[in-house]
């Protein structure tokens, strides 16, 4: 993927908004499908009950209107419209609901954020990123304005390095990472672990300790991936995408894969506007 001045880097921007916008509207569906799965958890007698959210601090709704905004009903509500805009937003290019359904997407991550509690795991935060970016894109493209398309596809690439260094810093500070506990630890948990892959750890602290340092090797060097050849970023964008599959398999992250497999079409412009800049182009 190329960017170049004038229209064809708007038809460069265009087709990163198709592929980013499409898996997008696949973590959207994915993800409020296992929301719908578990709406146990918002009715009366469930862990989300709004019987006991409310009575948490600094709740800046009004009050007479709390209990509507937050009932079961409401959840069901902003979900329902998220399935709405992630359909719409199949829909191929150029279409107009990129915006508002980008932007509905968005609100509905804030909403389910504000209403859990709870920060959510990274494909939710990734998720409003990716939003955000494809709303900017789409208002930049709507606009004909390269500025404004160019802060959409840097917000995103910006965010994709950013979470991927930060997730292996994280790491390295961590004995546990660091010694290769940490593999067998989340391998054993009910949650996130896996079976076979815990039974085939157990005892083997040497590949455990390869794979820790590997994940967080990889994971701090992403950044490089602005400065490497096309075929290069392209190749460690691809192992980077089986790494999340990998984890999809064994930890059970349906929809941990797409927004950072969204976030890719935008790198790549970014590994060009780098290496541009740098006059190695």
């Amino acid at each position: 993927m190329m960017v170049t001045e004038g229209t064809e880097g708007m038809a460069d921007i265009a087709l990163c908004l198709v592929i980013t916008k499409t898996l997008l509207a696949a973590w959207a569906l994915l993800s409020t499908a296992e929301w719908f799965a578990n709406l146990h958890l918002f009715r009366s007698d469930g862990l989300l009950t709004w019987n006991i959210l409310r009575l948490r601090p600094r709740l800046v709704i009004p009050a007479s209107i709390r209990h509507h905004v937050h009932k079961e009903s409401a959840v069901i509500a902003v979900l329902a419209c998220r399935i709405a805009a992630g359909l719409f937003l199949l829909i191929p290019y150029p279409n107009p609901a990129d915006l508002p359904c980008s932007l509905l997407i968005l609100l509905s991550c804030f909403y389910m954020s504000r209403r859990t509690w709870f920060g959510g795991d990274g494909s939710d935060q990734m998720g409003m990123v990716v939003a955000a970016g494809v709303a900017i894109i789409s208002a930049g493209l709507v606009l004909d304005d390269m500025n404004v398309t160019a802060s959409g596809v840097l917000a995103i690439s910006g965010q994709a390095v950013l979470a991927y260094f930060v997730a292996g810093a994280a790491k390295v500070v961590s004995p546990v990472w660091r010694d290769g506990n940490a593999l067998l630890g989340v391998m054993k948990t009910r949650t996130y672990g896996h079976s076979l892959a815990a039974s085939f750890a157990a005892g083997r602290p040497v590949f455990c300790k390869f794979v820790c340092w590997l994940t967080i090797g990889t994971e701090m060097l992403f950044p490089l991936v602005l400065l490497a050849p096309p075929d290069v970023a392209i190749a460690s964008l691809c192992c980077f995408a089986l790494f999340h599959f990998s984890n999809a398999y064994f930890m059970g992250l349906n929809a941990f894969v797409w927004p950072f497999l969204a976030t890719y079409p935008a790198v790549m412009l970014a590994n060009w506007a780098v290496r541009n800049w740098m006059g190695w182009i």
